[in-house]
């Protein structure tokens, strides 16, 4: 709308140049021609007026947009929060601006008491999306603090220790824990965890403060456990990584395992693990193994 002006302004300078020029004009040309720039003024005018409206409109949709969506970039105060915190446990900043990585990773754990071996350190790595161990980004970060409007560092902490107590029966929270890891272990470009590096993770998860794998009459972890050693599996991949879960699931709630038949669509492992409780746990087909201390 500027260059509108501009041009009302040069055509009116012209228009009174040429009056001033040619004195022999009439009284009825000269009408015209003021009539002609009036005309000129009105509508350039009244376009000034519809752009200053429009704009007055959208800049109270931009604030309308910052009140209803905080999280918009450079809007949100807590964002710029976590930047400043994710900057300082950079470990190279000058060739890595936008990652944080092992040692990092580890100075700022230890800033929020969290043990590297502790569930708590996979809970941290599962709200930050952590794409490998140790290694975090500044868009992980920076988005999964500000999805919980978190930004220091006491909030953090709390969080992580609220959701290590919600672990035993927040299905939604250690299902999500439980298949980051399986992520957060891969080595770069694998598609499977070698067997010792799943059992580490599955001692982990499945043991207390997180989902206790065992019920009063059957150590499930521990036959799990034991019966990949016996079959000597090398690698789990992501299938039955999850199996794994979802079987867990399935035992807490019927131990007798009547929820397995040979027409289910379970891993061929876990068939395997079944017909092998079957047989060197539970021979004669009885329900209950052993007491469970």
């Amino acid at each position: 709308m500027q260059l509108s002006f501009f041009s009302f302004c040069s055509r009116f300078r012209n228009c009174t140049s040429r009056e001033n020029d040619d004195d022999a004009f009439s009284f009825s040309m000269g009408k015209r021609k003021s009539d002609a720039v009036e005309t000129v003024a009105q509508t350039t005018m009244k376009k000034l007026r519809v752009a200053s409206l429009q704009q007055l409109q959208k800049e109270e949709k931009v604030d309308e947009s910052f009140f209803n969506n905080p999280s918009s970039a450079g809007a949100n105060p807590i964002r710029k929060s976590l930047n400043t915190t994710f900057d300082k446990y950079r470990d190279d900043p000058r060739n890595e601006p936008d990652n944080i990585d092992v040692e990092g990773t580890s100075k700022l754990l230890g800033q929020l008491q969290i043990e590297l071996d502790d569930v708590g350190a996979l809970i941290f790595s599962d709200i930050v999306s952590s794409p490998s161990l140790g290694k975090i980004t500044r868009e992980g970060f920076v988005d999964g603090w500000a999805e919980v409007n978190i930004d220091s560092l006491p909030k953090m902490r709390n969080l992580v220790l609220q959701r290590r107590s919600a672990l035993p029966n927040d299905r939604d929270v250690f299902k999500s824990v439980y298949n980051h890891t399986f992520t957060l272990a891969l080595a770069q470009g694998a598609k499977t965890l070698p067997l010792e590096m799943a059992i580490e993770f599955w001692r982990m998860l499945f043991t207390p403060p997180a989902y206790d794998w065992r019920t009063s009459s059957t150590p499930w972890l521990k036959w799990w456990l034991e019966f990949q050693h016996a079959k000597k599996t090398k690698a789990v991949n992501k299938d039955l990584w999850k199996q794994t879960l979802s079987f867990a699931e399935q035992t807490m709630r019927d131990d007798s395992l009547s929820f397995w038949t040979e027409q289910s669509s379970w891993a061929s492992v876990v068939d395997e693990f079944v017909g092998w409780v079957k047989t060197e746990k539970r021979p004669g087909g009885g329900g209950d193994a052993m007491e469970v201390e």
